[in-house]
């Protein structure tokens, strides 16, 4: 089963992203554990920082579901995917977030900014989270050449800013590979949404690899087109199906 939605963000040019649905591959076991579990989504391990830490007013929320491909064209790119989970509980100035900022750090390889996001608003790469508003970001860094899987890439950080109305707020998030199943309970998935790439909007950075690792060499240009998401290693489940989502660049 498939559900398909248009969605515009932009002039003359068209996106096509296919979403599959996680699940596991093969008999990979492994998970991407932050250095604070304090949460989970999707029955994920995940670090939630309140925003701002001396006032709270709401939180971000980082988890990731492991490396996957993206398939364009007839290549495909090994790609690690995070996804930030953003919620302005109480505060009467909405906040803002550039997708721009949010970077990934791997030892050895420097930093990179994503090539593709998928969101639930339209108005990528800028994201505004109003009062009482939650917003779901799911980004997709190329790996460097030599990490074309998950076994290959054992630390990461990701790093993260929300610009409030007293401050932007900004920190890092470790992620390490866990070879085992963590003490948390991730066999059967709970919470909306579940699946990477399940947002109708999405984004590709027209300046990358501007911002990228050291050893990164993307057989395919971010741009328009077909774009489809694979399936994950890890010990997710959330059943068959895709997402299939279409608009324009801005």
């Amino acid at each position: 089963m498939r559900m398909t939605t248009w969605s515009s963000f932009g002039p003359s040019s068209v996106l096509v992203v296919v979403a599959g649905m996680l699940g596991c591959a093969g008999n990979s076991s492994y998970v991407y554990e932050p250095d604070t579990v304090n949460a989970t989504l999707a029955g994920l391990p995940a670090d939630r920082t309140s925003i701002p830490q001396e006032r709270p007013q709401g939180a971000i929320e980082v988890t990731s579901y492991g490396v996957t491909q993206l398939r364009r064209d007839d290549a495909a790119i090994p790609v690690l995917h995070v996804r930030a989970v953003v919620t302005n509980d109480g505060d009467d100035t909405p906040w803002s977030l550039d997708t721009t900022k949010q970077l990934v750090e791997i030892p050895g390889e420097g930093q990179s900014r994503a090539m593709y996001v998928n969101a639930d608003i339209g108005t990528l790469p800028n994201v505004t989270i109003a009062r009482h508003e939650r917003r779901v970001l799911d980004f997709y860094f190329p790996l460097p050449d030599g990490m074309r899987n998950a076994s290959s890439l054992a630390r990461f950080d990701m790093l993260w800013q929300v610009n409030t109305a007293e401050r932007p707020v900004a920190s890092r998030t470790t992620f390490d590979r866990i070879d085992k199943e963590p003490a948390v309970a991730y066999e059967e998935p709970v919470g909306w949404p579940l699946w990477a790439g399940y947002g109708p909007y999405w984004w590709y950075d027209p300046f990358y690899p501007s911002v990228a690792f050291i050893h990164v060499h993307p057989r395919v240009r971010p741009g328009p087109g077909r774009v489809v998401v694979g399936r994950f290693g890890g010990h997710f489940h959330a059943g068959g199906g895709g997402h299939v989502a279409s608009g324009g660049h801005r």
